[in-house]
């Protein structure tokens, strides 16, 4: 009952606070001061990051320099970077949540339960002579309603150094994430996470650390049992101008991706990429890419290895479109020691197979919104409950600004995670297959200059050819809905 009467509460001053009269919000705001013309800059958000809940409008985007990213680098390609200085800006951040199908550990399942979680984050851009850096740590807490089945630590990081030389650049990246439930799909419903956890909104829009492209991430992509889980990718990328026309790039990384709190698949991944690029007109650009992983399992006798090859063309026009899309064939060896329980105790089992590999990013910038999508076929290392998988992920969000406070957003993700079974080996659940459907909204409405507050829900489907359990719940299919009202405040971004 207490419950229920909470989630009352919560929903009903949220939505109180989106029918008050935009006039009481007109007159909290303040005249600029323009005395001081050293003052605060303008957020470093994307143009339409109002609808990612940040209260910035979409009215007047800020101007643009051109995307210099290489389209066979290590991350997507963007809308432009803002004309910005070098500053800081904190934020803290509150949700309650509730959920009709908790993935927990204790109680009884299939019942609605709630949980709260409060975030600081702090965004830092620093531009120094020829070096670039942004980053964007969030550190908080999640507090579960039904006991410590759904509490934890919350941790994340996106970060990237760019150092500029006369021909050539050296680019430092780290995406860090320690999370207590699975990380996909949840779009910042739990109030935390850069862009969202899950990352299946908008990709390559302005306002922070670009996404990594795909195959060089440790690719969660599937529900799991609650508890603590860390995802993390170390990256380098150094890119050589060979012409006016043409380049180099290589990339090397390190990916992981473990279960501290449950007996999940933990494994890491080298990464290691070259691309040629072409600058065939001023907006587009043409790319040859080879690039391999090795994926290696810390709680179970099995690597693989992939060499894929892609053609890559990108489109580029500042402050309207970024899109991208590669293609090609990719070989996967697969090796695993044979059970000892077997007459073939000790051999190693292997199999080579031919599979292709895609992947492509678009970002459009409306007049008053934008849309953006994202699609990625290759094989992959299972997400912690496949030894292995061939992976196909899709995403897609639409955001627009509703008026000059209120901004609203929604999104949908699929995946489709497919088992590889050794032949020598029998395939027992490794040859399972998943699918995962997620798809939800949002608004968001700002509240003076500083104070944000929102209302979210999102819908999350798993099911599989054969059972599975997350938390107390097992069956071939799973379905959760989750509603969540959030309020956050953020500072003006200072100079130092």
């Amino acid at each position: 009952m207490h419950t229920q009467n909470y989630k009352r509460w919560a929903i009903g001053l949220c939505v109180l606070a989106f029918v008050a009269p935009t006039t009481r919000a007109q007159q909290q705001e303040q005249p600029a001061d323009n005395s001081n013309p050293s003052g605060p800059i303008p957020a470093y958000h994307s143009p339409l990051a109002g609808a990612a809940g940040n209260g910035q409008s979409t009215e007047s985007p800020q101007e643009l320099m051109p995307d210099t990213n290489s389209l066979s680098g290590a991350q997507v390609l963007t809308l432009g970077m803002p004309l910005t200085r070098t500053y800081w800006q904190p934020s803290f951040n509150y949700s309650g949540s509730a959920d009709s199908n908790p993935i927990t550990t204790q109680g009884s399942g299939n019942s609605w339960t709630g949980w709260n979680t409060l975030t600081g984050e702090i965004d830092v851009h620093r531009v120094s002579g020829d070096n670039n850096l942004a980053l964007t740590y969030v550190v908080g807490g999640m507090i579960a309603g039904d006991g410590p089945g759904g509490s934890g630590i919350v941790q994340e990081l996106s970060a990237t150094d760019k150092i500029m030389f006369r021909r050539w650049s050296l680019s430092l990246i780290e995406e860090l994430s320690y999370l207590p439930p699975s990380g996909f799909g949840l779009n910042n419903l739990a109030g935390v996470g850069i862009g969202g956890i899950g990352g299946t909104g908008g990709i390559g829009t302005v306002g922070g650390p670009p996404p990594l492209n795909p195959g060089l991430g440790p690719g969660q992509t599937l529900l799991t049992t609650s508890g603590q889980s860390l995802s993390n990718s170390s990256v380098a990328e150094v890119n050589t101008q060979l012409t006016n026309r043409t380049s180099l790039t290589f990339v090397g990384g390190y990916s992981v991706l473990r279960y501290l709190d449950n007996s999940e698949l933990d494994y890491g991944d080298v990464s290691v990429q070259a691309g040629y690029n072409y600058q065939w007109t001023r907006k587009d650009t043409l790319a040859v890419v080879y690039s391999y992983s090795g994926f290696r399992y810390s709680n179970f006798d099995q690597s693989i290895n992939s060499h894929a090859v892609q053609l890559s063309y990108g489109r580029r026009l500042t402050g309207r479109l970024a899109f991208q899309v590669a293609a090609g064939p990719q070989i996967a060896s697969f090796q695993e020691a044979i059970p000892s329980g077997s007459m073939s105790a000790g051999v190693t089992g292997s199999q080579t197979s031919l599979y292709w590999t895609a992947n492509a990013a678009l970002t459009y910038q409306l007049r008053r919104g934008a849309l953006s999508g994202s699609y990625y076929h290759g094989v992959s290392g299972g997400s912690g409950v496949l030894v292995g998988s061939v992976t196909d992920t899709a995403s897609g969000s639409l955001s627009q600004q509703l008026s000059h406070s209120v901004s609203g957003s929604i999104t949908t993700g699929y995946s489709r995670n497919h088992g590889v079974a050794i032949n020598t080996v029998p395939p027992a659940t490794s040859a399972q297959t998943y699918d995962y459907w997620s798809a939800g909204g949002s608004l968001s409405r700002a509240w003076g200059r500083t104070l944000n507050l929102s209302l979210s829900y999102q819908m999350q489907y798993q099911t599989s050819d054969a059972a599975f359990c997350l938390g107390v719940t097992c069956g071939t299919s799973y379905f959760r809905n989750v509603i969540s009202v959030g309020m956050s405040w953020h500072e003006h971004p200072l100079l130092f």
